[in-house]
């Protein structure tokens, strides 16, 4: 063989060899490209999975809001009904009572409670006017 045959030969195993790291190189890339699409999977479904329940935890936080503010509504007419009762007005206390119920079915309505609440569920004498249920 000639010296020149020789040093193409060589270049051709080096070329060979290069050829033959640079694939390997390449799919090493390749793999380490599916893992990064594969992480930022992941990643993906765990933001929507955050952002879910970042989601649930406002409505309940406005649900909580909302309840707390029927619930003030509730006392206020529950201490007004005490106040009438003292005052012996127990027109306005029946009244008062009957939009309690009202509020108390609609809250339950709004936020799922099976349950029919009576908050204040008595009866009293009136004079002259016979009994009354509140």
């Amino acid at each position: 063989m000639t010296e020149k045959e020789e040093v193409s030969k060589q270049k051709t195993k080096s070329l060979n060899a290069k050829f033959h790291g640079l694939k390997q190189d390449m799919g090493q890339i390749k793999e380490d490209q599916r893992c990064i699409r594969d992480e930022q999977r992941k990643i993906r479904e765990r933001l929507e999975d955050v952002r879910r329940q970042c989601d649930e935890v406002r409505l309940e936080s406005e649900a909580i809001a909302k309840q707390s503010a029927f619930n003030r509504i509730r006392l206020v007419v529950m201490f007004q009904i005490i106040k009438a009762r003292e005052d012996g007005d127990f027109d306005k206390a029946a009244l008062l009572c009957r939009f309690l119920n009202s509020i108390s079915d609609r809250t339950n309505h709004l936020f799922g409670s099976g349950k029919k609440k009576k908050w204040i569920r008595t009866m009293y004498v009136s004079p002259g006017r016979g009994v009354w249920h509140y």
